[in-house]
């Protein structure tokens, strides 16, 4: 199935009214490949993911559900260009989180130029490592939008499974329930 991006937008005329709305279709988000435009694109401040040609998100981000839809129905390519548009929008631990998360996916599955792969785990690990660094608090929610789940234990894991080393005193402890939680002493 092929996902596409589309635009609604709605014109206001001078009375008041609305004029019938106008459909710009774009780019597939299949057929993406991830080329970075800046060595910092998509770590938490850079901003270039907005400059990069490649972004098809970089004139109109995705809204709140349609950002959820991109992660869970397009490409992890999508899915970065996404997520770090959001971020260089509005800095926050969910959208860098998933940038990681992303890029993850990218390299796992190959979807960047094979000279390109190194560059893209590292950029992984840096994206999981901002999430300790620059959102120690931050949250995601399950679908209802009401339960919390807190991402540094992920990120923190994140950054071991891609051969990653830790930084900023973080370790993972077992809590009383045998559950596995990054903490900072």
């Amino acid at each position: 199935m092929k996902t596409w991006l589309v635009l609604l937008a709605t014109v206001v005329g001078t009375s008041g009214c609305y004029d019938p709305a106008t459909f710009v279709y774009g780019k597939s988000l299949d057929d993406l490949t991830l080329q970075f435009h800046g060595p910092d694109e998509g770590i938490y401040p850079d901003q270039s993911v907005l400059e990069d040609p490649n972004n098809p998100f970089a004139g109109t981000p995705p809204g709140e559900e349609t950002k959820w839809v991109i992660e869970s129905g397009a490409s992890s390519v999508a899915g970065f260009y996404a997520w770090a548009t959001l971020l260089a929008r509005a800095p926050g631990g969910e959208a860098q989180f998933y940038v990681g998360g992303n890029l993850l996916g990218v390299y796992q599955s190959g979807l960047a130029p094979q000279e390109v792969l190194p560059q893209v785990r590292e950029q992984a690990i840096r994206a999981y490592q901002s999430v300790l660094d620059n959102f120690p608090e931050a949250v995601t929610y399950d679908a209802s939008g009401t339960i919390a789940y807190e991402l540094v234990t992920p990120a923190y894991k994140g950054i071991v499974e891609m051969g990653g080393t830790v930084k900023g005193g973080w370790v993972l402890l077992s809590t009383a329930n045998g559950q596995e939680r990054a903490v900072k002493p």
